[in-house]
């Protein structure tokens, strides 16, 4: 295939506007922008990033876009404009780094227009923001006068970007440099950095070590040790080395967005409630493994750090090939990065392309409820920025899918979804019809939610209708023998959420992804829905195929990169719809790949065994009606996992959990066999319920999603047996 434009190509040609506007958020390209309106942070860093000498054309349309932020009665700029350039009054605030960058951004204009006052303008600027910080002791945000303190915290980010630009605009030594200095040694501790300092100046402890600022901060600390302050190479290397040591993704590549207090990457609920607003959950920003690439590159060149310097070099290299995996190889561009469903607080476990609980008005977010989500397969503004920034204009190779050099044996499967169960559930540990309580008070207009609970406080979810859940009361309603109310309603509800592009959403009009695209369609299937007149069938099968990546797994959308989880979701769909992959044998090849020695799966070629990407593996294989490899070992690594309290660990060395052992469940019966001590094991799940009827991960713990019930009920069928053999595999 041919290689996909660079990041600035795609910039140039996809995200500016005929007038060199920067929207903050696009989807796979200019005809599918998700956020329009424009931040001043975006406009000052594509004048920084994108021309050079000579592109004076280029120069004046970013200049002219900045300019239009301008704020007539007030020093700087406002922050925030409308898709129709009218300002936001949420952008009428002064954030230091925002107002530094413009400046930066005007001084960079200057010197390649040969305009000495635009020089002097910009340099006015970052000076102005300079003696605003010192002047209220570095606050987060002042208000549009300056005069006011809006927050007084001290983030690192703040401070650190306005060194750098302080630093490209004087010359010589300056009284702020220094004095920036002697601040930037209020946030080493340890072998890491604070990223955040209390009103009080205190370390801010609930925020713990952030990726992006120990990025930036070792950037500003390269320039000051270029200026003769001696000691902040170290310091620079010290917190690009904590990111290294302590984020890294345990079995994948790249690095988390922050580590807690203990630098231990972790679900912190606590944290997102009750400090700086966030989401409970860590993620893996593209954005910061730009910011990485490039602090590492200057840090090592530095040339005075010995091993320390191999490792920055290394930290280089693999944040820039994370960088570039993440380029999306179909229509170009770079996605926004990668989340992760956590097994206990402190275990990624199920890759997720969406970052939830995100603040509320986050760029390119959507509400679901009570919640937002951020798709990680939207291309935000200031990505492609620092990828630009990162890579220049150098096209990201394209990798191709592995040999298949063990192809698996022909095994016909049947595809029978016509009954559930060969008989009722007689487990008597679980109070079935306190369950079914629960389950259908989850209903909500046309479709179900994850908990019954119309306006729950904490993390937990609401009753709003959710794609998601729909299969899994669906599912459940069936396996139990309990009509599903309403049924052309429900299949109304599913197919409102399908999209032009034949994909569905969570709900009506939220963007399309493999996940929910096949948790509509098995519904629908299963409900006696596939012709439904509803239904464009062409177009949905036409969508996940163009979701499978060069690699020859599966994404959540278009070029976004493949696993075994998506490669599962997306193989099981098509194989619903009576289709097939347009590469099966590449898909083949990735899957077998992702087979270890010991018999398991990982989510990636290359990544240790789990649980939950051997079921994805094995089931994805049984359905394309092939005998996964080595299935015998597959069975022994599995039921080796199994503790004595009757859950699974959901790795080798790894913790109980509730969906890992689901999933090792679930996998042991599609190739037929059971866990070794059955009863255990039912009554390590029934020991789950929850007062309300509804399950828990934990024993004793509140009942939480439709998911938690739909493990038990599942699980309980196929550990007596009675679960049909191409359910456990189709609907999951």
């Amino acid at each position: 295939m041919s290689s996909p434009p660079s990041p600035r190509a795609f910039v140039l040609d996809q995200l500016l506007d005929d007038h060199a506007r920067v929207p903050a958020v696009l989807g796979r390209d200019a005809t599918d922008v998700i956020t329009p309106d424009r931040t001043l942070r975006d406009a000052a860093l594509a004048l920084l990033v994108l021309p050079g000498p000579g592109e004076t054309e280029l120069v004046t349309r970013l200049l002219a876009a900045l300019r239009e932020f301008t704020d007539p009665d007030h020093p700087g700029f406002r922050e925030l404009l409308d898709v129709t350039g009218a300002p936001h009054p949420v952008g009428d605030v002064r954030t230091p780094s925002a107002q530094a960058l413009a400046g930066w951004a005007l001084h960079r204009a200057g010197t390649l227009l040969d305009d000495g006052a635009l020089v002097t303008e910009g340099r006015t600027l970052v000076l102005h923001v300079a003696d605003e910080l010192l002047a209220h002791d570095w606050p987060a945000r002042l208000d549009r006068s300056w005069s006011t303190v809006l927050d007084g915290a001290s983030p690192l980010e703040e401070a650190a970007l306005a060194v750098l630009a302080a630093d490209a605009v004087t010359e010589g030594a300056t009284d702020f440099l220094d004095r920036a200095a002697h601040h930037l040694q209020r946030y080493p501790h340890g072998d890491g950095v604070w990223a955040c300092l209390t009103p009080r100046g205190t370390p801010d402890t609930l925020h713990g070590h952030r990726t992006r600022a120990s990025a930036l901060a070792a950037l500003a600390w390269t320039a000051l040790y270029e200026r003769g302050h001696d000691g902040a190479a170290d310091l620079a290397r010290r917190a690009l080395l904590h990111v290294q040591a302590h984020h890294g993704h345990t079995g994948a590549h790249g690095y988390w967005d922050r580590s807690d207090a203990d630098s231990v990457v972790r679900v912190d609920p606590v944290a997102a409630l009750h400090g700086r607003p966030d989401s409970p959950f860590p993620a893996k920003l593209v954005a910061d493994h730009a910011l990485l690439a490039l602090a590492a590159r200057r840090a090592a060149g530095l040339g005075t750090g010995g091993e320390a310097d191999v490792r920055l070099k290394a930290l280089d290299e693999e944040s820039t090939a994370e960088l570039e995996r993440y380029a999306d190889p179909l229509a170009g561009g770079v996605f926004h990065g990668q989340g992760s469903w956590f097994s206990t607080p402190v275990d990624p476990t199920v890759p997720l392309a969406r970052h939830v609980m995100v603040p509320p008005r986050s760029a390119g977010s959507f509400a679901v409820g009570n919640t937002t989500y951020v798709p990680f397969h939207g291309k935000h503004a200031q990505t492609q920025l620092l990828a630009v920034a990162a890579l220049g204009d150098r096209a990201p190779a394209v990798r191709t899918a592995p040999p298949l050099t063990e192809r698996p044996a022909a095994e016909p499967f049947d595809n029978d979804l016509g009954h559930v169960t060969s008989a009722p559930l007689t487990e008597d540990r679980v109070d079935l019809p306190g369950y079914l309580d629960w389950l259908r008070s989850t209903a909500s207009g046309l479709g179900y939610g994850l908990t019954p609970y119309r306006s729950p406080l904490g993390l937990r979810s609401d009753r709003t209708a959710q794609t998601f859940s729909v299969l899994h009361v669906v599912s459940d309603l069936m396996a139990l023998g309990e009509p599903v109310p309403d049924v052309p309603g429900k299949l109304a509800g599913v197919f409102a959420t399908q999209n032009r592009d034949g994909g569905f959403g969570e709900q009506p009009s939220l963007p399309s992804e493999t996940f929910t695209t096949y948790c509509a369609v098995l519904t629908a299937v299963v409900l006696g829905g596939a012709d439904h007149p509803a239904f464009d069938r062409e177009g949905c099968v036409a969508f996940l195929r163009s979701c499978q990546h060069p690699e020859g797994g599966f994404g959540n959308a278009p070029g976004f990169p493949g696993d075994a989880w998506h490669s599962h979701l997306a193989t099981l769909t098509l194989v619903a719809l009576d289709a097939r992959p347009e590469r099966t044998d590449d898909l083949v090849a990735y899957l077998v790949n992702c087979q270890n020695d010991d018999g398991g799966y990982g989510n990636q070629p290359g990544s240790p065994s789990d649980t939950f990407a051997t079921f994805r593996v094995v089931g994805a294989l049984i359905a394309l009606g092939l005998r996964p490899p080595h299935a015998e070992r597959t069975v022994s690594w599995l039921q080796n996992l199994q503790t004595e309290a009757g859950g699974f660990r959901y790795r080798d060395g790894g913790p109980e959990s509730f969906v890992g052992s689901y999933h090792a469940i679930a996998t042991l019966y599609v190739l037929g066999a059971l866990p070794t001590d059955i009863e255990a094991c039912k009554q390590w799940i029934a020991i789950r319920q929850s007062a309300d009827g509804g399950f828990s991960r934990t024993p004793g713990g509140p009942s939480e999603t439709t998911d938690e019930g739909f493990i038990a009920v599942q699980a309980l069928h196929m550990l007596e047996g009675k679960l049909n053999r191409s359910w456990a595999v189709m609907m999951t």
